[in-house]
């Protein structure tokens, strides 16, 4: 008969667990050092965001976590708890060596199963100052600080500390939100089988939930149950009695606080561009005053809930975001119709292709290289070959040509050809190069494919495309006079005693564009608006608009980026199944839709403000411009004439321009022309 070979017990185990047995006894004098005292105290203190007016937006983490005190926890919670996770807690030191000597006789055992043997007080110390690690080194450390963390608190304390950070699925954080969530009731409140529903999630979160797996919670609750009765905590009524009720969980109507996205980009943002620690943002107890507002938030959220409303869609989702384009402020911003059905961020994680959102930045990059908004150039068909040796044959939305066309006429009606034509004769890699000095990061430089050799660009035919932020930004450099604006979410961060530990200010500013140009370029998308393609975005006040629309190829993307002289707003609707048009009942749906949606929030934003015009900067010229010649011209030579804007280094003079320019600066003789009414 051969002999069972008998496992031997590793001796780095023994060793490892003596050596810290003495010195936790050695250190039992010793309470928990005051920086792990103030983290694990900090639990208490969720990091609250703030908007701009000191309003309360919501918590920085999207969990749901309410802090409670030990005597608003039901005693059968705790009873529960106790008796399912540390049935010696109050009789323990922190450590609990039968339960350890338990965990490692089973651990060893042919056949056995690996067991933890953690206190609460161990677990505690884990999820408030150590990782989850399984290591060897992570569990000496919840050993050594649950040892001083019972030097430092009483036994009620700790399990108020305990009950409070506990995960209890679903993004509910410590046993008030949870029973909240599950039940529609405070903590205090829980009942019996309730309690012992909690504390079974306790163990695994993901595979007790009663949402998910309620087979599985139900049973994880009676062994609660079992527990408890057979420790003497209830009688054998109360535990058969309990056990054939029904889990009896309330699913609450799903609902996300207003700015939720906006609450996941600063969380982002202060991590990856401020180097706060996930850890710092979690337990500092931070408020976060923001450059938020909460009534601008409200308004964007509710608008693009209600976009069915616009057409009987099938798969829209949108995106909008709001920037004070003075200072780059971030005022509304909103990444999906509803976050709790879909939290992706789109204004910032989704790159879309922005269609003819993006021409005016090739008019702009135009009229820095001496075109004028009076050029004229021909809409006509084109034929360009491509490097993969193809033509490409771009044709106008309408299918149309206009034969001669100026630049202004051509940014109103979004002709492709124009657009085409202008990057043809300035040479891509220019465009490109202003395309990325007035913020479109996003362009792709290298590679097999990318927006060098791509004649699309012209078009917003990226290789990558662009983020409504992204896109917003880059439209500061109109709306903010050719400076460019970096958008910025947070203005100040006070610790949970009220000191300010950090300030931040708007981003330094950089000229890309003169502002003559910013200027004509806002007066060319204030006329697309009053006249041309978004025409739908005009505001019902009068107030000065200047805008865009975007739509691309097959109506996947839709696109009206506009502002006001206060506020900048970019619109995006589309399909996340990129390959899938946007189909409605009454068809296809473009860059209007956007307009409209546009027009409908900015309404609500802009209402009793005092309407203002645009500011001009200097070296602005307004003149009379004869349509067939595109040159200045005196108003009384030509009746056909029209009212053109230029830089006044820029300005296409004509013989009979230039002796009436003549007379017109010499002190009071005939008046110069104004500015149009705005």
């Amino acid at each position: 008969m051969s002999q069972r070979k008998k496992r031997k017990f590793p001796r780095s185990y023994l060793v490892f667990f003596c050596f810290f047995v003495l010195v936790g006894f050695l250190f039992a004098t010793i309470s928990l050092p005051r920086d792990l005292r103030t983290k694990l105290e900090n639990m208490r203190y969720v990091s609250k965001v703030y908007d701009r007016h000191g309003r309360l937006v919501g918590d920085l983490f999207t969990h749901r976590r309410i802090w409670v005190t030990f005597d608003q926890i039901s005693p059968y919670l705790k009873q529960a708890v106790i008796a399912t996770e540390d049935t010696r807690f109050y009789r323990h030191f922190g450590l609990d060596p039968i339960g350890i000597g338990r965990a490692v006789i089973q651990t060893l055992s042919p056949g056995g199963t690996k067991q933890g043997g953690s206190t609460i007080t161990q677990q505690l110390a884990k999820v408030s100052l150590l990782t989850y690690d399984r290591t060897i080194t992570r569990k000496l450390k919840d050993m050594f600080y649950a040892l001083l963390i019972e030097r430092t608190y009483t036994k009620d304390e700790i399990l108020e500390l305990y009950l409070n950070s506990i995960n209890l699925a679903h993004g509910n954080v410590g046993v008030e939100a949870a029973a909240r969530y599950y039940f529609d009731k405070t903590a205090a409140e829980l009942n019996l089988e309730e309690s012992a529903l909690l504390a079974g999630i306790i163990r695994s979160p993901e595979n007790y939930s009663p949402f998910k797996h309620p087979e599985a919670a139900k049973n994880r609750r009676n062994l609660v149950l079992r527990l408890m009765w057979e420790q003497g905590l209830i009688s054998e009524q109360q535990y058969q009695s309990s056990c054939a009720k029904d889990l009896s969980v309330k699913p609450q109507q799903a609902r996300s606080s207003v700015g939720a996205y906006f609450i996941d980009y600063l969380r982002d943002y202060l991590i990856t561009e401020e180097r706060f620690t996930e850890e710092e943002l979690l337990w500092g107890g931070y408020k976060i005053y923001t450059t938020l507002d909460l009534d601008y938030q409200e308004a964007a959220e509710l608008t693009l809930k209600n976009l069915p409303r616009y057409s009987a869609a099938v798969q829209p989702e949108a995106a909008l975001v709001t920037l004070d384009p003075a200072t780059g402020a971030i005022l509304a911003m909103v990444g999906g119709r509803d976050y709790q059905t879909s939290p992706l961020n789109r204004s910032v994680k989704a790159h879309r292709q922005p269609g003819s959102a993006l021409k005016p930045f090739v008019f702009a990059t135009a009229l820095e290289h001496d075109f004028t908004a009076a050029t004229i150039l021909y809409d006509q068909p084109l034929a360009i070959p491509l490097e993969n040796g193809t033509v490409w044959t771009p044709e106008n939305s309408d299918r149309e040509y206009r034969g001669k066309i100026t630049l202004r006429q051509a940014l109103r009606e979004s002709v492709n050809t124009i657009a085409v034509q202008l990057v043809q004769t300035l040479g891509i890699p220019t465009v490109a190069t202003q395309l990325e000095r007035m913020g479109i990061k996003s362009l792709v430089w290298e590679g097999k494919t990318n927006d060098l050799g791509y004649a699309p660009l012209a078009l917003g035919g990226l290789t990558k495309g662009v983020t409504p932020l992204e896109l917003a930004a880059a439209y500061t450099s109109f709306a903010n006079q050719g400076q460019y604006r970096e958008p910025y979410p947070v203005v100040r961060i006070t610790n949970y005693q009220g000191r300010t530990i950090k300030t931040f200010q708007p981003k330094p500013t950089r000229e890309v564009i003169s502002p003559q140009t910013a200027y004509i370029i806002t007066m060319l998308l204030k006329d697309a608006v009053e006249q041309g393609t978004g025409q739908r975005a005009k505001l019902p006040d009068g107030r000065p608009v200047a805008g865009k629309t975007g739509t691309t190829n097959d109506y996947t993307n839709a696109w009206f980026v506009g502002y006001t002289p206060e506020y900048l707003t970019t619109v995006w609707i589309g399909n996340d199944r990129q390959e899938e048009p946007m189909r409605y009942q009454e068809g296809v749906v473009g860059g209007g839709t956007a307009a409209a949606i546009w027009r409908d929030y900015m309404a609500q934003i802009t209402a009793g403000q005092p309407v203002v015009a645009f500011a001009e900067p200097e070296g602005i010229v307004w003149a009379h411009v004869d349509i067939q010649t595109g040159q200045a011209i005196p108003a009384w030579v030509n009746k056909e004439s029209y009212l053109e804007v230029f830089a006044e280094n820029r300005v296409p003079e004509s013989t009979s321009y230039k002796i009436w320019h003549w007379l017109t600066t010499w002190p009071k003789r005939i008046p110069r022309e104004k500015a149009p009414a705005q």
